[in-house]
């Protein structure tokens, strides 16, 4: 059903282009025959995968699910493409990877650096992004492999491994000399008293003490801040009076940040963290390697003096 790569390349550059105009003209065929081409498919698949709206393609429930599973399938094709290529010719490939901020910062970086001296061949393209982001791209066959936090443990597709390396423990964070630190322990009216920093990038975090805060006390948070960056929401934090909702693992490294956990009465917030990445990976000697050096860098992290009490 799904055998024929020419007629899901046609497909996909539809869904890409949005006509078939720019989609024949992408993939250098007639617009006749690249309409027979969706035809042929959209029988073999039993419906319809386009609805004409003016002169834009929209997809039909039949063609979205068709269109993930498509991205999926001629991701996995030039995957082994680029794995016959290794063993043929010592070419490496490209990996595309998607990392949420804890991995960006401390580990990937060293990770990385770490398995070029041994791949030398190997290009990766790397993008920060939350874990929404990252499944979306795992997906639709952008990303071969998404590091972070899995806040949600829902059922993964076949073609998917999920592997936690560390649990991320979410803690509120202040700069060493906030007025906070006054108390011991702040409680709730401190909390809601002091202006917080939103981190765009992973709103859930921000979500999860509002929610936190709420049961406990009816409080809510006045936020006064959103920034989309964790490098210059540290800067942030480091710099004025403000409060912060983040993992504690790889952000409260008091020598380099000069940040400090605020000690509360309020509920742990924690969730397990690692790659989730295509199951078909697992037979590539390069990714292996990425896998065990990324192990070995958590249990450095967390053995470390500075992560240790975090």
């Amino acid at each position: 059903m799904l055998s024929n790569t020419h007629l899901l390349q046609r497909f996909l550059s539809v869904v890409d282009h949005g006509t078939l105009h720019a989609a024949a003209e992408a993939v250098g065929v007639t617009q006749p025959a690249l309409t027979r081409s969706l035809r042929l498919l959209g029988e073999s698949v039993g419906g319809t995968l386009f609805e004409k709206r003016g002169r834009t393609l929209v997809l039909t429930p039949l063609g979205r699910l068709l269109t993930e599973q498509a991205r999926h399938l001629m991701r996995e094709q030039q995957l082994a493409e680029a794995e016959l290529l290794a063993f043929r010719k010592g070419e490496h490939g490209n990996l595309r990877i998607g990392a949420a901020s804890i991995w960006m910062l401390d580990l990937l970086p060293k990770v990385i650096a770490r398995l070029h001296q041994r791949y030398p061949a190997l290009q990766f393209t790397l993008s920060s992004m939350n874990y929404a982001e990252g499944a979306r791209g795992l997906q639709d066959g952008r990303l071969d492999a998404f590091f972070g936090g899995f806040q949600r443990m829902e059922p993964l597709p076949s073609y998917l491994v999920r592997r936690p390396l560390f649990v991320a423990r979410l803690v509120v964070i202040a700069r060493s000399g906030h007025p906070i630190f006054d108390q011991p322990v702040a409680d709730s009216d401190a909390l809601a008293h002091y202006s917080w920093l939103s981190f765009q990038s992973d709103a859930a975090y921000l979500d999860n003490i509002r929610e936190v805060l709420r049961e406990a006390s009816g409080q809510s948070l006045r936020v006064t801040a959103h920034c989309d960056s964790m490098s210059t929401t540290l800067k942030l934090l480091s710099e004025g009076d403000y409060l912060a909702f983040l993992p504690s693992n790889f952000l409260t490294r008091p020598r380099d940040r000069g940040l400090q956990i605020v000690q509360t009465e309020l509920p742990e917030v924690k969730f397990n963290s690692g790659p989730i990445y295509r199951r078909f990976l697992q037979q590539n000697a390069a990714f292996r390697y990425l896998l065990d050096s990324a192990a070995e860098e958590v249990e450095s992290f967390m053995e470390s003096p500075d992560t240790s009490s975090a």
